[in-house]
C-alpha cells in the first residue's frame, strides 16, 4: 500500500494551533481537496472532531479514524497495525494521512510513509502543534513556489 502524508508546516515544523490551522491558504485547501477526493483519508480522533461539523466526515472520501475510542458512524481502527492489516486484507493501494501530529509522527517513525505532499509556509510562527523532523528520510521530486509558501512533493529515500 502506498501511504501519502499531506501536511502544511512552517520551517520550525509547526503544523497547527489548538487543533486548527494557524494559516488560511485557499490554494492549499484546494490542493488538499484535489488530492484526496475519492480517496481514503486517515486521521486521529482530535483531528476528526476539529473538522467543522458540516464537513464531518469529509465528503466524497472514505474517512478513517485511528482511535482507541469508537466514534459512532465512522470507520475506526484501534491502532496503526490493525489499520494496516485491514487495508492489506482489502487490497487497498493508496491512502492519505491527513492530520494529527501524533499520527504523523507514528507513521514516520514506523517508516510507513512513502510520499509527502508538503505545503511549506515561509517563516516560523508561534503556535503549539509540531511534527518531528522527517525530511532527512525523503528527497524532493517537485516543487512549486508561491510568494509566501511552496508545494513540495517528497519521496522516501531508498
Amino acid at each position: 500500500m502506498h501511504i501519502i502524508a499531506i501536511l502544511a508546516m512552517d520551517h520550525s515544523l509547526l503544523i497547527g494551533s489548538k487543533n486548527g490551522l494557524p494559516w488560511h491558504i485557499p490554494e492549499d485547501l484546494k490542493r488538499f481537496k484535489e488530492l484526496t477526493t475519492g480517496e481514503i483519508v486517515v486521521m486521529g480522533r482530535n483531528t476528526y472532531f476539529s473538522l467543522p461539523e458540516k464537513f464531518r466526515p469529509l465528503p466524497n472520501r472514505r474517512n478513517i479514524v485511528i482511535t482507541r475510542t469508537e466514534i459512532e458512524w465512522i470507520e475506526c481502527f484501534s491502532s496503526i497495525d490493525v489499520f494496516i492489516q485491514s487495508m492489506k486484507d482489502q487490497n487497498i493501494e493508496k491512502c492519505y494521512i491527513i492530520w494529527g501530529a501524533s499520527l504523523y509522527d507514528q507513521f514516520f517513525k514506523l517508516n510507513l510513509i512513502d510520499q509527502v505532499e508538503l505545503t511549506l509556509i515561509d517563516g516560523t510562527h508561534e503556535w503549539d502543534i509540531f511534527v518531528s523532523e522527517f525530511r532527512s528520510d525523503f528527497h524532493e521530486v517537485s516543487s512549486v513556489d508561491f510568494e509566501q509558501w511552496k508545494f513540495i512533493t517528497l519521496i522516501r529515500n531508498s
